[in-house]
């Protein structure tokens, strides 16, 4: 029997463990990845705060090549690049029938437990187990991709790059012209910049402690950048928008305070959207009559309400059918004092 090697929560609030660990062939419908590269999300964190079953293999965000199919698999193939979808829908429930397969009330797994450790079935985290040399998930589970992108690229359209594009394209629908400000710019956070630059926003103001992550969201489309460490972001949002407030807010840190600034943050009729992963016991505290007059919303955010088997290829094309000769695109970096440099 091969042993390979797993990240491995044993227990809810311990460290994760490098355990050897065995993979079964895949049954029908699935198929084998050996998994080439994996991403370290935010949710991989909390997990070991918050999971509901265990000793699971953590990870959820990878890349790799097929290695075998089991029965009535029609695609992918062996030798197919893929990115590992944890989300593959059922197809059955009443919201995939109703074509809001985003909101599928039935997320596929295995058939049967395929990891083992010392004989005994593990779990594996959101139906992936990425931290883990090889994997079997749904058919579903592994979506084709070109084959020019690189795996520790591909890796990252699975989760930060879906959920932080999807949730502007496709959660909040933000519309050419509209303002936005995100609250961490972290990898989704980065993500949810380049979104809302794909989506023509006016204004698109990045919020963090850290000034590399700032610079970072400036050279790939942040046209406002705002450190909170250094300045109250509720009242530097305000003056950049002329005192309106913004038309979107994504918090993607996952902290209640976070999330009632970014309320705050909010113009008439606006919208916050919660990225980020609170803890399950955390509360947000808001003043609803204030919320009622001005129409304001909170909605929730899960995977950016993509629809894996389109947008992940679609992610890719976005990148890699650009000419390799193209230069690549240059913003404007305009601190809250008005001043400007060019990353």
């Amino acid at each position: 029997m091969n042993l390979y090697p797993a990240l491995v929560l044993p227990a809810l609030g311990q460290l994760p463990t490098i355990e050897m660990v065995s993979v079964s062939p895949p049954g029908a419908n699935e198929v084998l990845v050996k998994i080439v590269a994996a991403g370290v999300c935010h949710t991989d964190l909390p997990a070991v705060r918050d999971a509901r079953l265990w000793p699971v293999v953590l990870g959820h965000e990878g890349a790799g090549v097929v290695e075998a199919v089991g029965d009535s698999v029609v695609s992918p193939r062996p030798g197919d690049h893929v990115v590992i979808n944890w989300q593959a829908k059922c197809g059955r429930c009443r919201h995939c029938l109703n074509g809001r397969r985003d909101l599928c009330e039935d997320v596929q797994g295995t058939s049967a437990p395929r990891v083992t450790l010392r004989g005994q079935p593990l779990a594996v985290m959101l139906n992936a187990g990425c931290f883990c040399r090889y994997v079997v998930v749904p058919a579903q589970g592994a979506v084709v991709v070109r084959k020019d992108v690189p795996f520790e690229k591909a890796a990252l359209l699975g989760c930060s790059v879906a959920t932080g594009v999807g949730a502007v394209l496709y959660t909040a629908r933000v519309a050419p012209g509209d303002t936005v400000a995100i609250i961490g710019t972290g990898g989704v956070g980065l993500n949810v910049v380049q979104g809302a630059r794909l989506s023509n926003a006016a204004q698109v103001i990045a919020i963090d402690r850290d000034e590399e992550r700032l610079a970072v969201a400036s050279q790939i489309g942040a046209t406002h950048c705002i450190n909170s460490a250094a300045l109250d972001p509720v009242v530097a949002v305000r003056e950049i928008t002329g005192g309106r407030g913004v038309d979107h807010v994504f918090e993607v840190v996952g902290r209640p305070e976070l999330m009632a600034a970014g309320i705050d943050m909010l113009a008439r009729g606006g919208t916050l959207t919660l990225v980020g992963a609170a803890g399950r016991d955390e509360v947000l505290s808001m003043k609803p009559r204030s919320f009622m007059s001005k129409q304001q919303r909170v909605q929730g955010c899960i995977y950016g309400n993509v629809t894996p088997e389109r947008d992940l290829p679609m992610f890719a094309d976005l990148v890699y059918r650009r000419s390799p000769s193209a230069r690549p695109y240059r913003y404007p970096y305009r601190s809250i004092n008005g001043s400007r440099t060019t990353i």
